[in-house]
């Protein structure tokens, strides 16, 4: 066999045996040797693309038709709409405690604030746990806004947001 080619088939050999990232793979030729000008028989693999993740939708969105459970302070955005509600503050709670009887079962009131951005509007509702001393829900910029539910303590609100 020709010594050229020996050389070839060794060389791709080892670096098939290294690696291509391998320090032997990449090792260049000394000066005094000859340098051979041959196909490279050594592929570097592809280079893996990221792995799309499933759409998501952003952190602290809803979609129309769903339920959300917002804390005092929190906001939550309406993902097709340009529209944000904020659970502002429980603004009355004449429920009963937990373990006592009473003779009506009480009413929760909370603030809530809505806001369109891109139009600069903004509106300020309150919205009642039962429909007795005011509205349950509240419509702003095509959306409406029901209250679903009142934790005990009143600092978390369940509101479902659909379409007026």
């Amino acid at each position: 066999m020709d010594p050229k080619k020996l050389l070839v088939v060794l060389c791709a050999l080892v670096g098939l045996a290294c690696g291509a990232g391998s320090s032997a793979a990449r090792e260049q030729p000394a000066a005094d040797q000859p340098t051979v000008t041959q196909p490279s028989l050594v592929q570097p693999a592809p280079a893996q693309q990221p792995v799309p993740k499933p759409q998501e939708k952003p952190k602290g969105t809803v979609e129309l038709g769903e339920t959300v459970v917002l804390k005092a302070g929190d906001t939550t955005e309406v993902a097709s709409k340009d529209v944000s509600i904020r659970f502002a503050r429980l603004v009355s709670d004449s429920r009963c405690p937990a373990g006592t009887v009473c003779v009506w079962e009480g009413e929760a009131v909370v603030e809530l604030t809505l806001a369109e951005p891109g139009r600069g509007e903004r509106t300020t509702a309150e919205v009642a746990s039962t429909g007795r001393s005011g509205k349950q829900s509240v419509e702003f910029a095509a959306c409406r806004v029901d209250l679903v539910a009142v934790s005990s303590g009143g600092d978390q609100v369940t509101l479902r947001v659909s379409k007026a």
